[in-house]
């Protein structure tokens, strides 16, 4: 507070430490704090993610919730629990560090999944709520318009029908990346917003399409059909559902994430596909040069290697640095770079967090990452549904698909995350 002396302890998801009339408090999402507090320094803190205090009129108000000047947000977790090996099998007990395959997406639990019911208001409610019309992630701070009434057959006059499909149209040429797509009569996504905007849905009059990153960080990489958890998105299809992002190369189609399994590719902007609604911050990354070979991203708090590895150590990267996914994990593993040996191959979340959406051949900022091929990644992460493969992002494109481990892919290592 100015005077040296601290006044908060967080320790993030929603559970904090908070020194208030000299005592120290246990504030859990901040429900139980004072209306008003006698702290005479400053006019806003920030208690982490999406808590805060902003004095007004002499008083402090709590902030629950912060739609639009997000901290810097972590990558969450996939979701994947089991450990494989290259021939799809299930490994019991999971390697440990130093043994085969250790390294892969479930040897870490990074930022797990954590999610918050809410009503029609905005109001935090139990686990238990049978009702629900909102959720809120609470690794991202995202909150997400919650699908009713599957049946089957599409109703227009609810805009929360989960059959309801949209084709692609943003009539504003700042945000439509070149081509505004097909408008409909109520069946496009802009008509959709409109709807959602102009009813107040939530007490919000800032709903939007989510991005590519946002849709796709909703992914569950541990389940399938649908690839999403199904306890607080009950009403999803395992289709393809809209982003707002264009593709870079294409502007007649913008971004999908196929619910089904949770790849990443691009549609034509006339074909109809279901819509999600998405409001608050967003993922943009901010790379610092460490001056070592490594790149920081102070949005997520990960560590990457600047270089593609030079496995066959010839001094050029090239098809010989391509490698089948087990060797991808050991020479993470193995890796040593910048004074830091806890380098691993990032899950497939975290390595889409870096591709750059508005470029392609190859789809990252090449001032950070220079050397980077416009083919194939591998990440840590297994295929839940098909184990003898595994996913890598394509950086021709910045897609996520996947293929068989034994198969070639190139490696960008990573280190670090907020917890």
């Amino acid at each position: 507070d100015g005077s040296g002396e601290m006044l908060a302890v967080d320790f993030g998801s929603g559970r904090n430490l908070y020194n208030y009339d000299g005592t120290w408090h246990w504030i859990n999402n901040a429900d139980n704090l004072p209306e008003t507090m006698d702290w005479n320094n400053g006019l806003v803190v920030d208690f982490g993610p999406r808590e805060g205090l902003y004095k007004y009129d002499g008083t402090w108000q709590l902030l629950k919730i912060w739609s639009t000047y997000l901290p810097p947000a972590a990558v969450p977790d996939t979701g994947q629990n089991l450990c494989y090996d290259a021939d799809g099998n299930v490994l019991d007990p999971s390697p440990s560090a130093g043994e085969m395959y250790y390294g892969q997406d479930a040897s870490f639990a990074l930022n797990p999944p954590s999610f918050t019911k809410l009503d029609a208001d905005g109001n935090i409610l139990d686990d238990e709520a049978t009702a629900w019309s909102m959720v809120r992630d609470d690794v991202t701070g995202l909150i997400w318009e919650v699908k009713t009434a599957k049946n089957n057959v599409k109703n227009y006059g609810n805009p929360h029908d989960a059959d309801n499909t949209y084709t692609w149209y943003d009539g504003n040429t700042e945000t439509n990346g070149g081509n505004s797509g097909l408008p409909g009569d109520g069946t496009d996504t802009e008509d959709l917003l409109k709807t959602l905007n102009t009813i107040g849905f939530g007490g919000f009059y800032d709903w939007r399409l989510p991005t590519a990153k946002e849709l796709f960080y909703l992914t569950l990489f541990g389940t399938y059909n649908p690839a999403v958890n199904t306890v607080y998105f009950p009403g999803t299809m395992p289709y393809d559902y809209w982003t707002s992002t264009t593709s870079s190369e294409y502007a007649d189609y913008a971004w999908i994430v196929y619910s089904g399994v949770g790849d990443n590719s691009i549609r034509d902007k006339t074909t109809a596909w279901y819509v999600r609604a998405v409001r608050g911050g967003g993922f943009s990354p901010d790379f610092t040069d460490n001056g070592d070979g490594t790149v920081s991203d102070n949005v997520t708090g990960l560590m990457w290697s600047c270089k593609t590895l030079d496995v066959n150590v010839d001094g050029v990267v090239d098809a010989g640095d391509a490698v089948a996914w087990p060797q991808a994990l050991s020479c993470c593993e193995a890796l040593s770079l910048a004074g830091y040996d806890d380098w691993r191959l990032p899950t497939i979340k975290e390595l889409k967090s870096i591709v750059k959406d508005d470029a392609d051949d190859p789809a990252v900022d090449l001032i950070y990452f220079p050397d980077t091929v416009s083919a194939q990644y591998w990440t840590s992460t297994t295929v839940h549904h098909a184990s003898v493969n595994a996913w890598f992002v394509g950086f021709q494109k910045g897609d996520c698909h996947y293929d068989l481990k034994t198969q070639p892919g190139f490696i960008r290592a990573v280190r670090g995350w907020q917890e």
